[in-house]
């Protein structure tokens, strides 16, 4: 279990480095493809060295005492007061309020810091390893029958596309969804992310389709991470019942399925860089970062940075997120005599905020097409956290610290609570947030707390303490309970079909007709040549990697594509895509646009079956014959 994420850290912390490189040295991606399997090796020889130094790290004996104070169920009744008052309408404002005054006064009530991880988890026996390697099992089976396709692939498998159909060009110096290598990166932070040529370069050099990999092989695999990543933090936060309280992690991660909950950055979206990220960078980063704080060992340390810099590369949302994550884990663990350690905690801190600096001035441009967007605190908890789960969560933040006997976890519980209410969930904070991270993902610093990791610790301590009070009676209760709750949030989890999500055994996670349509287009179309499509085809033609050059993806990309343009063209863009989806037009508009096509090189169109027959006499007056029509679409060729 050591080996295994710690090897996967190191690697591609040091594939990401020389991706970087790579970039700014301009260097053309075949000579990526060179040096990034030895970068890849050296890792993996890194990740197996400090397996075996870490077997001879201990960890120091603390004196705080493990029962120092009895739990407090006032303070928890509080709690759910105070949830149970925003869930009948107590606005948010108050009811953030009201959660750092209570949050505070815990922390002023328990007159102390945190001590140290008091208790240790014992060695995993082999029932512990056998469960853990069926949930291995289950959580990579389900990751591969689960389909929820993303037209964000369009951007993500189309980077590793692009890089094996144009590998003589330098690495991410280029947009990938236009397909004519003249404009650049649709957004700056797309450079800091390395696992698209990552998947790029296993395709280069096994020869197949780097959607394949993406979809069905890197998800596969990367998923037996995900629960040792998270039984990896659990058993710093629940030694005694880390395994339950991992199973309890997987379930609650799965739970909300709102388009940007926890539940969409699990297992039906592993196949994307910011749910590994998600899922598995952020669990390793905080038990890194404690471990590291425990024994202050310098490789310890080096598995820190290792996590950092991976978790840049996985999501150029770890830029602000992955900050923020290390000053919370540093200050709830923080304790006196250990400032230089928590210093050397936060140091890894500085790579992120580097290539932050670096790409910034590429924002300025785009300020205007996310200043329609909303930066508040309350939607941003609402669409991380889930319409239905975020009670339940909300309640887990608030409860957690009080659920505890040792008086200085106590305290670390607290901190980190406090910290996170003052925050990414400060309605104040987040606004400032959102000008340094973007309006379009300042919701993602939500992320910066292992937030399915507390939830699974105060369920687990309410079972404890239940028993410890109640007997089995009280366990069971509240065992009941708390099964009852998540059975309720159940259909509103990201593995309902009400999610978008369907079950098959087939490899690619695509909307197979539209995926199909893109394909024949493609076939259809001469090399150089433009295709024009609705945007639920247009998305996929980039994930190919003999593709064509496409007028127009999708709405946001044309808006954020648009800087880069005339005014002109970017309407002109827009508008034609517009038109073959079915927008009416007038007729004088319509054959203007009609009459652009040549400008761009316009081979293929793809006309949505309704509109079809409409544009059918202007598409021929212009030269477009028809081809045939499959489904919802109708397909045109010139000539």
């Amino acid at each position: 279990m050591q080996a295994a994420a710690a090897c996967a850290s190191f690697a591609f912390a040091f594939w990401t480095l020389s991706t970087h490189l790579t970039m700014m040295s301009h260097l053309s991606f075949h000579t990526l493809a060179l040096i990034g399997p030895l970068a890849i090796a050296a890792g993996i020889v890194c990740g197996l060295f400090y397996v075996a130094v870490r077997n001879n790290i201990r960890s120091p004996q603390h004196d705080s005492p493990v029962s120092s104070l009895r739990v407090g169920w006032t303070w928890i009744a509080f709690a759910a007061a105070l949830v149970s008052a925003r869930g009948l309408g107590l606005g948010y404002s108050g009811f953030w309020i009201l959660s750092v005054i209570f949050l505070f006064t815990g922390l002023v009530k328990a007159h102390t810091v945190f001590g140290g991880f008091a208790e240790q988890a014992s060695a995993v026996t082999g029932r512990q390893a056998f469960i853990l390697l069926f949930l291995i099992l289950v959580c990579s089976l389900i990751t591969y029958i689960a389909h929820r396709p993303d037209v964000d692939d369009a951007v993500y498998v189309g980077t590793a596309a692009d890089a094996i159909s144009h590998p003589e060009l330098p690495v991410l110096s280029h947009d990938v969804l236009y397909g004519n290598q003249q404009l650049p990166l649709m957004l700056p932070s797309y450079a800091a992310e390395s696992y698209e040529p990552f998947i790029g370069m296993l395709a280069y050099w096994f020869g197949v389709q780097p959607i394949f990999l993406a979809h069905a092989i890197m998800p596969t695999l990367l998923a037996m991470l995900v629960p040792v990543a998270w039984a990896t933090l659990m058993r710093i936060l629940a030694p005694k019942h880390w395994l339950a309280a991992t199973v309890l992690a997987l379930v609650v991660l799965s739970l909300p399925a709102d388009a940007r909950g926890f539940g969409n950055f699990a297992f039906v979206r592993l196949f994307q860089g910011k749910a590994i990220f998600v899922s598995i960078g952020i669990p390793l980063l905080y038990a890194y970062a404690w471990r590291f704080d425990e024994t202050g060992s310098a490789w310890d340390g080096l598995t820190v940075a290792g996590c950092v810099i991976a978790c840049v590369g996985l999501s150029s949302s770890a830029i602000f997120v992955v900050p923020m994550a290390l000053v919370t884990a540093t200050l709830a663990g923080w304790r006196p005599g250990f400032s230089e350690r928590a210093a050397w905690t936060l140091l890894p801190a500085i790579y992120p905020l580097a290539c932050g600096i670096w790409i910034s001035g590429g924002f300025n441009g785009l300020s205007t097409v996310f200043a329609h967007l909303p930066a508040r605190a309350e939607l941003g908890a609402t669409m991380v956290f889930g319409t239905h789960a975020q009670f339940l969560i909300f309640f887990a933040l608030l409860a957690a610290p009080f659920l505890q006997r040792n008086i200085g976890w106590r305290w670390c519980l607290g901190v980190r609570g406090l910290l996170y209410f003052l925050g990414p969930l400060d309605p104040f904070t987040f606004k400032f947030l959102a000008k340094l991270a973007t309006r379009d993902a300042v919701w993602r610093v939500l992320w910066c707390v292992p937030v399915a990791g507390i939830v699974a610790t105060a369920f687990v301590s309410a079972v404890r303490e239940a028993r410890d009070k109640w007997g089995s009676i009280g366990a069971a209760t509240t065992g009941l309970a708390l099964a009852g709750t998540l059975a309720y949030l159940v259909p509103y989890s990201s593995f309902a079909l009400s999610n978008g999500v369907s079950y098959s055994l087939k490899p690619l996670k695509v909307v197979d007709s539209d995926y199909e349509i893109a394909r024949e287009a493609i076939a259809e179309t001469p090399q150089n040549e433009s295709i024009l499509a609705p945007e639920k085809v247009a998305v996929w033609i980039p994930t190919f990697i003999d593709r064509r050059s496409l007028v127009s993806v999708r709405e946001i990309y044309d808006e954020e594509m648009g800087v880069h343009m005339t005014a002109v063209e970017a309407r002109e863009r827009r508008e034609l895509r517009e038109l073959v989806s079915g927008r009416q037009f007038s007729p004088e508009r319509r054959d203007q646009l009609l009459d652009s096509l040549s400008r761009y090189s316009v081979g293929m169109i793809v006309v949505n079956a309704a509109a079809s027959n409409e544009l059918a006499a202007a598409l021929s007056q212009h030269g477009y014959s028809h081809l045939r029509t499959a489904g919802e679409y109708a397909l045109f060729r010139l000539g």
